[in-house]
């Protein structure tokens, strides 16, 4: 359950194992046929809230039927927190992703279920309204998806957060190979959100999908040439730079100028840019000054699993 370029939550694909029959397939597909990247749920500490942690730590272990029965502490305790359902959902969307063909629909259906709930306490949350995008988009009408459902879901949140709504709908154009159509929402998402996170990182996604590196880094050295302070843009374009295996030098030091700073709220921290610098540091040759950023993202956060997995693979 590793990020992308981005470091910011997102769904990938699931490839179906071609040894399935066309009626297997289908039920396969009924795990909603993504990946879901565990969300976070940033919500005040209450009685569900140590459940909710042992949750996230199975989960993050890879440990899902633990998770699930923390899962089942967590409804108990606090069954109207929102945020708890939504992380909750994905939780049951990856048992379905992993479960045998006779029990995904089953699962699938509890993803599905969880948001609609969440979505009947808070009509107005739009992390469940992108959740069920996504469902929708990619699961088979078997399990209650469809693009029309998908469309609609996704003018519902244009209403409420236009970023969030030109987004999906820029996901649903991608999904049905409309590659100019998917850019036209993209861009828009960005143009409104010139200088925030979401509609800048979608865009900068969509033209790596399509290896426009340019295209995708130009979008924060823009914003760095507007503002060196932006230190979200020079973390995005060091991950860029990461990612495309270029001007790796460069990327050090615009992770540098990201840990000068304090992390901004809701973005990568100061432990993935550790992290990730650990990576470039290694990709360098300089396998020393690797383990020490990868062992210092771990004193930051000692639970980062893809740091902890880094460094044991660099320690061999």
């Amino acid at each position: 359950m590793t990020r992308g370029w981005y470091d910011v939550p997102r769904v990938r694909q699931l490839n179906i194992s071609p040894r399935f029959s066309s009626a297997a397939r289908t039920l396969a597909l009924a795990a909603m046929a993504f990946h879901v990247v565990m969300p976070v749920a940033r919500a005040a500490d209450g009685p569900g809230a140590a459940a909710y942690a042992s949750m996230m730590k199975a989960w993050s272990a890879g440990n899902i039927d633990e998770a699930i029965k923390a899962a089942d502490a967590v409804l108990k305790a606090e069954p109207a927190n929102v945020a708890y359902l939504n992380a909750i959902g994905g939780l049951y969307c990856e048992k379905a992703r992993q479960a045998n063909v006779l029990t995904k629909l089953s699962w699938a259906g509890k993803c599905h279920g969880t948001w609609e709930r969440a979505l009947a306490i808070d009509p107005k949350d739009v992390g469940i309204h992108t959740s069920l995008v996504r469902y929708y988009l990619q699961a088979p009408g078997v399990a209650g998806g469809g693009v029309g459902k998908a469309k609609s879901e996704a003018a519902r949140m244009a209403a409420l957060d236009p970023v969030a709504g030109e987004i999906s709908m820029g996901h649903i154009a991608r999904s049905e190979k409309q590659r100019d159509e998917a850019e036209r929402h993209y861009r828009k998402a960005a143009d409104i959100d010139a200088a925030g996170r979401r509609g800048p990182v979608e865009l900068a996604s969509f033209y790596v999908s399509e290896k426009r590196w340019s295209d995708a880094r130009n979008i924060f050295e823009v914003r760095l040439a507007k503002s060196s302070a932006d230190t979200f843009a020079a973390y995005q374009l060091a991950r860029l730079m990461q990612a495309q295996g270029a001007d790796l030098r460069t990327a050090l030091d615009l992770f540098d100028r990201y840990l000068a700073a304090p992390a901004p709220a809701g973005g990568p921290t100061h432990a993935d840019a550790w992290f990730r610098k650990g990576q470039v540091l290694e990709a360098l040759g300089r396998r020393a000054d690797a383990l020490a950023a990868l062992e210092t993202a771990l004193k930051l956060a000692p639970g980062h699993v893809p740091a902890s997995r880094e460094l044991q693979k660099l320690k061999g």
